[in-house]
């Protein structure tokens, strides 16, 4: 077992200054080889697709999902929407005060002159 995992650190005769020339490497891998490895993938792909499709049970009967029920939570208001309903009913109040002050006060100014 140990053999067949190659080790992490390398030997000690690795370990040497590599060599200032390039190796000549011979391509070892002809095209002929490549379009064998090619077609052993592509077979054993529609082998491991086949038998994953026999594995897996196809529906015949199509089933109609059931309906949906609409569910209805109630809860309660969180602080936010507390202050928010507060802060924008004062709001609303006071606009309308302000506004009625307002045209209370500009309305009986207004005069109308025939001439």
């Amino acid at each position: 077992m140990e053999e067949q995992i190659a080790p992490s650190i390398p030997a000690p005769e690795n370990l040497a200054a590599p060599s200032t020339a390039t190796p000549n490497f011979s391509p070892s891998i002809t095209p002929e080889m490549v379009s064998l490895m090619k077609a052993r993938a592509r077979e054993e792909a529609i082998r491991i697709t086949m038998e994953q499709r026999q594995q897996v049970p196809v529906p015949t009967v199509f089933q109609p999902p059931a309906p949906q029920q609409v569910v209805y939570l109630r809860r309660n208001l969180t602080l936010a929407e507390l202050l928010l309903t507060l802060l924008l009913a004062c709001g609303i109040v006071t606009g309308v005060q302000l506004g009625w002050k307002a045209v209370s006060n500009f309305i009986p100014k207004v005069q109308i002159q025939i001439k």
